[in-house]
């Protein structure tokens, strides 16, 4: 259940309030960094310019409120930072109604509780406050501290006792109630991450404040802005959902960012590159204007647009035209760039489009491990011409062709291998699972324990009789168990099951599902399944695979040689 509420009318329904211990303490008052002002002083501030300063005082929307209800009042799940700020400043202004505030959070860490302090100061007047709130820098509490760092700001703002009717009327929030068994649930999933959400939570909640600057304050004009509000909000809050799921997180590899790749690439599209990411940054480029309410709306306008398009690359696998299945191009790109070059991939293709063609992109970072952003977008610039680009594509091609590849540098076994598997799942329209790239290795079809040289007369490895074994010197120079037509990706774990065994024990092992119903884990890569699917497998089929690997990837780069 949601609804718009107002802070007055939630006082009168809920006298007590509920901070539940699972909550972190109160940190609001704290410097944040990158910004001119904390928390404590943006609120204040925004309570100001909406509320205490315009001659008809305007609605100020906050971003929602989630609780669950008890018999006496509400236990806070997300907003409680917002709610314990509005209780001191509520005292501070000498609220005469009931409200009590149950802080039940770090009560075995502060010496008579944080709830203690915050009984005590309930009807203090104005001087006793002052003198309650002297800052202490021994302070060794936190939720103490910025209590006390919190009525120190606010009784500095002299706010005049009699606005406070105004203040309850007009602040509002977005008030979500859900069951209590859920809450806890509900708390880890709103706030796993809630120390990398404090710029992206703050230009929320000015966002929704914005767009409610109209002059116009007439009953119908006050109704479409709190259904905007909470369209918006309700928005909003989807996208970080979306954002939260483990599999986007992954194909996005957002390195933390709650809130994903969203708001940074769209403030670096409108900044130009020319402002480090803040909310006081964010504010003045993308929220400030002659008209502060429209510039909040077009940018709202603009970000619902960009998160179209992060999805749409996501569920692009989907696509029933193949040259629109940008999603496995994509994730390998971000899975292989370095962790530090992802940033400038995702800006560079999400905030300035069509600065660069996406599938040569993908071509490239296949050529050579660890290429950077700005090495690839030095080779794109002159794809046709770039010698250097040319000489990587020979040596790599060089690389591949060696009959000794398994023993030799096998990197670029590794990148064309995995190519080659997440093109057959983009044929065939299906994401392809990028785990296997941290849990990779090499298996040979062939086991090289089961090779010896009829001229030598040795063995390499293992054991054997001629009838199960393949006679190295008969490839005639051309191809050897240890070359590419031989090898295929498979994760490590599992190729340790096929040890010494035969071709056909390895096939049985790979095409069967085990005692539990779970198929083989490599059988979602469609390369090596084909591979394994060939009927026979000796030095002809090992030449023959050789050969079309390596055509394939002459064909594919535009190799001549």
């Amino acid at each position: 259940m949601s609804a718009i509420i107002s802070l007055g009318d939630l006082i009168a329904q809920n006298p007590i309030i509920t901070i539940p211990p699972y909550q972190r303490g109160y940190i609001w008052g704290k410097n944040r960094k990158d910004t001119s002002e904390n928390s404590v002083e943006h609120i204040l501030r925004s309570i100001r310019d909406s509320i205490l300063t315009p001659s008809i005082p305007k609605q100020l929307f906050l971003q929602g409120l989630t609780v669950s209800e008890t018999s006496d009042g509400i236990s806070v799940i997300d907003g409680q930072q917002r709610m314990t700020f509005f209780f001191l400043l509520l005292t501070c202004l000498q609220y005469k109604n009931n409200m009590q505030i149950r802080y039940n959070v770090r009560r075995d860490n502060c010496v008579g509780g944080a709830g203690e302090f915050l009984r005590s100061i309930i009807g203090k007047s104005t001087d006793e406050l002052h003198e309650m709130a002297k800052e202490d820098t021994n302070e060794k509490f936190q939720d103490l501290y910025f209590f006390k760092k919190t009525i120190r700001t606010i009784l500095a703002e002299n706010i005049p006792h009699e606005r406070i009717n105004d203040i309850l009327t007009n602040i509002r929030f977005l008030y979500i109630v859900i069951p209590d068994r859920k809450a806890s649930t509900v708390f880890t999933m709103m706030n796993g991450n809630k120390a990398d959400m404090s710029e992206e939570e703050i230009i929320k909640a000015e966002l929704l404040r914005l767009v409610s600057l109209s002059d116009d304050n007439s009953e119908d004009i006050r109704w479409e802005q709190n259904a905007l509000r909470s369209r918006y909000a309700r928005e909003w809050d989807k996208w970080l959902y979306w954002w939260n799921q483990n599999k986007v997180r992954e194909f996005y590899r957002t390195e933390g960012h709650t809130m994903g790749w969203l708001l940074r690439t769209y403030f670096v599209r409108r900044a130009q590159g020319k402002k480090q990411f803040s909310f006081e940054n964010f504010k003045e480029t993308c929220l400030l204007g002659e008209n502060p309410e429209l510039s909040a709306k077009q940018t709202f306008y603009d970000l619902r647009h960009l998160q179209k398009s992060f999805e749409d690359i996501y569920n692009s696998a989907y696509e029933t035209e193949r040259k629109k299945r940008l999603h496995n191009i994509i994730g390998a790109i971000l899975l292989l760039l370095p962790k530090g070059d992802r940033s400038k991939f995702i800006i560079d293709y999400f905030a300035h489009a069509n600065s660069f063609d996406v599938r040569d992109y993908y071509k490239i970072i296949f050529l050579e491990s660890g290429l950077s952003h700005s090495q690839i977008i030095k080779y794109l610039s002159n794809i046709d011409a770039d010698e250097e680009l040319k000489t990587k594509k020979i040596e790599m091609l060089r690389s591949l062709s060696s009959d000794n590849l398994y023993n030799e540098d096998n990197s670029y076994a590794f990148l064309q291998l995995l190519r080659r598997n997440i093109e057959e799942d983009t044929k065939l329209g299906r994401p392809f699972d990028f785990k296997i790239w941290k849990e990779r290795s090499l298996e040979h079809i062939f086991p090289k324990s089961k090779v010896f040289d009829s001229v030598s007369n040795q063995i390499e490895a293992g054991e054997g009789n001629n009838e199960d074994m393949l006679d190295r010197s008969k490839f005639n120079g051309n191809g050897s168990e240890h070359c590419i037509g031989n090898l295929v990706l498979l994760y490590k774990n599992e190729n340790s099951k096929f040890g010494a065994k035969t071709v056909e024990e390895k096939k049985s092992i790979y095409f069967q599902v085990d005692e539990e119903d779970k198929p083989f884990r490599s059988r979602h890569l469609l390369h090596s399944m084909s591979v394994f699917a060939k009927s026979s497998w000796g030095i002809r089929e090992i030449q023959e695979n050789k050969e079309s690997i390596l055509n394939e990837i002459k064909n594919y780069y535009g190799i001549e040689i």
